[in-house]
């Protein structure tokens, strides 16, 4: 029986649930569901774990005249969480940032390609550090 486990264990991560992902896709489901010019959700995400108060930035190329928008989530309902997005010179460049407790969200249309950092800190967690996941979604 040992032996069976051991081989299909590798498989058990492919059906786990991902609570920071879901919140954060529940987020965006105002913007997905628009009537007019709806937006359209990338299956690219990804997950993370920090510390309350560390900075942690991802790089991400985005494309000129696309209206982006991304929205970031804890698995803990009791955290706090931001997201904001900078140029590749350091310039805040994110615009209609919005934060409601657990969940954040930022929107982009950038004036040019290029690649941009998305800068997402726990603000306050029950513990230590806090699981989050960003999904983002185009139009």
């Amino acid at each position: 029986m040992a032996g069976a486990f051991a081989i299909f264990a590798p498989f058990a991560s492919l059906a786990t649930n991902d609570d920071a992902r879901s919140f954060a896709i529940e987020a965006a489901i105002p913007w997905l569901d628009a009537k007019k010019n709806p937006y359209h959700l990338r299956e690219t995400w990804w997950p993370q774990d920090s510390k309350v108060g560390e900075e942690m930035l991802n790089s991400h190329q985005l494309f000129a005249r696309i209206d982006y928008r991304f929205w970031v989530a804890c698995s803990d309902m009791r955290a706090k969480i931001s997201i904001q997005i900078y140029d590749e010179k350091g310039k805040l460049v994110g615009v209609e940032p919005a934060q409601k407790g657990h969940t954040a969200n930022v929107r982009i249309v950038p004036a040019k390609s290029g690649t941009y950092y998305l800068r997402v800190v726990v603000e306050a967690a029950p513990g230590k550090s806090a699981h989050w996941a960003v999904v983002y979604a185009f139009r």
